[in-house]
């Protein structure tokens, strides 16, 4: 705590100050089209936070970067602002087709389900570049700095696999935070929990010279034992350097740090557990609690660079193209268990290009990507591309979008191909409906899949609807037993519905996310709840004259039965969770839209329970923070 405390001192003294007017700051979306992008912004009053206007550098006129498709759901940073998010995959929990298989300890790496899928079916990218690990094609969203973020971008599950070279069906885009002020800029944030949990992160951004934009954050997160062995540490850091060759022209190198040292105990030893004599009061929920490995470690080192070129070739054509470069180095070490070590080095190198020109009512996008990692000398490529028709009001759009790939670990051609509609009533009402055939090669049929959505959007009123089916390979991986490669796959079908219902009066503001999975007699899910609910009543609204931007209430989270398939530290097979619940307390209030005051106390009942077997949840805590944009 003293040492991030001294830290959080320390770059408080050597950052340059600011004039008020130094907040005012450009937001990546504010170039994009929102009419044709389905949000899922909360209701509550956006006077968020920093105020999003262009600043413009001289002459100058940014590019910034745009999402990967104009029927996306968009995040904003202005939904989760507020919200007492611990790390990057919390900022998830307002799509209304999300679940988090949380392992409890905080900081260890959750797998995280969007449209039912989770690991081996995901891409995650930052700022259109695949992020997963190359060998799980995963990724712990502990990796990722939250305060880096800008919004998330959710590619409709149809149009999933267009992007990175896997042909996961589910695409989720991470666009980072980009944008340059008269003067210097910071902004500190920190918060402290239970058991020395403590985080703090710095940002600082300033013009070099005319045409030049630099910028870079330190982040670090730890927490002490609770349980044996679940103490992390987690040091990050990115520097960005944009060049402003010109109002066509803007070029950006990045590089991105991870170092983190965690322990990985791989959940309570319930069969040691249940051979405890009573007369010790020992059982899953005590910290004296027995764990399956005791003094394993899992440490993850990366080395992360690229350039991006973001050019506008004329005013109907615009190019994104990336080179990149990573490096990742994951270690397990489980020495004084079963003498078990395993070195997973990996180094990547790729080119991502996104192409979009648009002509009166039609518009075109390309999409290709090349990379090579040395990860047994895998080498592939891709080329896609989406044909869009408009209506002379944009207000319905006819797509036809297709992929051809070649995978160079199984010499297979892989061609993809799909279609989908949006149509927007000026009664602020839209519909989406997709459908798109994809193979794999581990697959000898042609994988469909479905989406369709309504939503309704007024001052008052947020309804968003969503049902998808869609079939993947789910490939097993266990963390927990020194395996961090796939250990086997199977096919997996899995379809639900989704919802985001919430509704403002006065200054009360009710916020409802539910998702419903189906299942059959014969295949039952797997790893997924057979529905889930979160929901918060709120009083939101500006007050002291308008000083002070508060939201502040309570919210509920059930979570139903889940069929887990335990994948790490058991052997294989189904463990029934029973449905669990939790209410908690938050308050975020912004003062003067310079700092938000975060408060929340979690789990107010401290229900004891958990969501992965053998992992139990934190039972009642309390956590505080404050992000504070520095200023004279």
């Amino acid at each position: 705590m003293l040492k991030q405390l001294s830290a959080l001192l320390l770059f408080s003294c050597f950052v340059f100050p600011q004039n008020s007017d130094s907040l005012l700051i450009h937001n990546n979306q504010n170039n994009f089209d929102s009419t044709f992008v389905v949000k899922t912004d909360s209701l509550s009053s956006d006077t968020t936070k920093v105020k999003e206007t262009i600043v413009k550098a001289d002459t100058l006129n940014p590019i910034q970067g745009q999402p990967l498709s104009d029927v996306s759901t968009i995040i904003s940073r202005n939904t989760f602002l507020f919200e007492n998010y611990r790390y990057t995959g919390d900022l998830l929990r307002s799509f209304n087709s999300n679940f988090i298989k949380d392992l409890g300890f905080i900081g260890y790496p959750n797998e995280t389900f969007i449209y039912g899928i989770g690991n081996g079916g995901v891409s995650y990218m930052l700022d259109g570049v695949l992020w997963n690990n190359r060998v799980t094609n995963s990724l712990d969203l502990n990796l990722l700095q939250s305060e880096d973020i800008d919004s998330i971008e959710i590619v409709p599950s149809p149009r999933g696999f267009l992007y990175g070279p896997y042909n996961n069906p589910v695409t989720v885009n991470f666009i980072t935070r980009d944008f340059i002020v008269p003067v210097p800029y910071a902004r500190i944030k920190y918060y402290q929990g239970p058991n020395a949990e403590a985080m703090i992160d710095g940002r600082f951004s300033a013009l070099l010279a005319e045409r030049w934009n630099f910028s870079f954050e330190v982040t670090n997160r730890s927490i002490d034992s609770t349980y044996t062995n679940t103490e992390f540490s987690f040091w990050q850091v990115n520097a960005k350097l944009k060049y402003f060759l010109s109002n066509s022209v803007n070029i950006t190198g990045w590089y991105y740090y991870v170092d983190t040292k965690q322990g990985l105990n791989g959940g309570v030893n319930i069969d040691s557990v249940n051979n405890i004599p009573a007369g010790y009061d020992i059982d899953l929920y005590s910290p004296e609690a027995p764990v399956i490995s005791p003094l394993q470690k899992f440490n993850v080192l990366q080395n992360n660079f690229g350039l991006r070129t973001l050019a506008k070739t004329s005013d109907n054509s615009r190019i994104d193209f990336s080179l990149y470069y990573r490096y990742n180095l994951d270690e397990l070490r489980n020495a004084g268990f079963n003498y078990y070590n395993l070195n997973k080095e990996n180094k990547t190198y790729g080119a991502v290009l996104n192409y979009n020109y648009t002509k009166d009512i039609t518009s075109f996008q390309l999409i290709g990507d090349y990379e090579y990692s040395d990860f047994q000398c895998i080498e592939n490529y891709n080329i896609g591309g989406i044909f869009t028709l408009n209506t002379n009001d944009r207000r319905f759009k006819f797509s036809l979008f297709g992929k051809y790939g070649y995978d160079d670990r199984f010499n297979y051609n892989q061609d993809l191909i799909g279609l989908d509609l949006m149509y927007t009533l000026p009664i602020k009402l839209s519909m989406y409906a997709g459908y798109s055939l994809r193979n794999q090669n581990s697959l000898l049929e042609n994988i469909p899949s479905i989406e369709a959505g309504l939503r309704y959007s007024s001052t008052n009123l947020l309804f968003n609807l969503k049902y998808f089916s869609n079939e993947y390979i789910n490939y097993q991986r266990r963390y927990g037993t020194g395996e961090i490669s796939p250990s086997y796959y199977h096919s997996d079908k899995i379809g639900g519905l989704g919802l985001n219902l919430n509704y403002k009066f006065w200054l009360l503001l009710l916020e409802t996310n539910t998702s419903y999975y189906f299942q059959s007699e014969e295949e039952q899910l797997k790893n997924l709840p057979d529905w889930q609910f979160i929901g918060g009543l709120y009083i939101t609204g500006l007050f002291f004259n308008d000083n002070l931007d508060l939201k502040t209430g309570f919210r509920f989270s059930y979570i139903g039965k889940i069929n887990s398939v335990e994948g790490y530290g058991y052997s294989q097979s189904n463990i029934a969770v029973s449905p669990t619940n939790k209410l908690d307390f938050t308050l975020a209030g912004e003062i003067k839209k310079v700092a938000i005051i975060y408060f929340i106390w979690e789990n107010i009942y401290y229900n004891q329970y958990f969501i992965t077997p053998y992992y139990p949840m934190p039972d009642g805590n309390i956590r505080f923070g404050i992000a504070w944009e520095l200023f004279n």
